[in-house]
């Protein structure tokens, strides 16, 4: 049966959680300089599409690079950032559709 070290287990997730969501956040600063939104209330979905996306989508993709790759954090900064910004464009193109461009 394999040891299993329950503590140092949490931790290392404990440390992708906390880089996806630095690389999320770095990710919609990113988007909100780049593309301000004029409306506050649909700045706020995308942030928190974006968030969403970054630590879920993003922990996705990390785990399967990270195994392909084996680049420990920065692979989870990558996909953080990039599955937030995306995450946010996905949203505001859906916003932009049914509620028309502002």
């Amino acid at each position: 049966m394999a040891d299993l070290n329950i503590p140092n287990a949490f931790r290392e997730l404990w440390d992708q959680f906390a880089a996806l969501a630095v690389s999320g956040v770095g990710g919609a600063y990113f988007r909100a300089v780049i593309a301000p939104e004029q409306e506050w209330k649909k700045r706020v979905v995308q942030g928190v599409a974006g968030a969403l996306s970054a630590v879920f989508l993003g922990g996705l993709v990390a785990h399967f690079v990270d195994g392909i790759v084996n680049a420990g954090v920065y692979t989870y900064l990558a996909a953080g950032f990039l599955m937030g910004s995306g995450g946010e464009v996905a949203v505001k193109k859906i916003q932009d559709k049914v509620l028309g461009k502002t």
